[in-house]
């Protein structure tokens, strides 16, 4: 019973985690479709964590 519950919750977390990781490149692909992005950037990965926060919040909303 109890390791049932651990697995429910465990692929529950890994579902989350594979739809926070679709949204956040989503929201950094828009942001970044513009620009150079052969190599790593300051900027490049200031708006990969900011997507990676709002898709955060989003999942954070979605789930309430």
């Amino acid at each position: 019973m109890r390791l049932t519950r651990f697995r429910d919750g465990w692929r529950k977390q890994d579902r989350f985690a594979s739809t926070l990781v679709i949204a956040a490149s989503i929201i950094a692909a828009v942001r970044l479709a513009r620009d150079d992005i052969s190599r790593p950037s300051p900027r490049m990965t200031s708006v990969i964590a900011d997507s990676v926060q709002l898709a955060r919040m989003i999942l954070d909303k979605v789930v309430r």
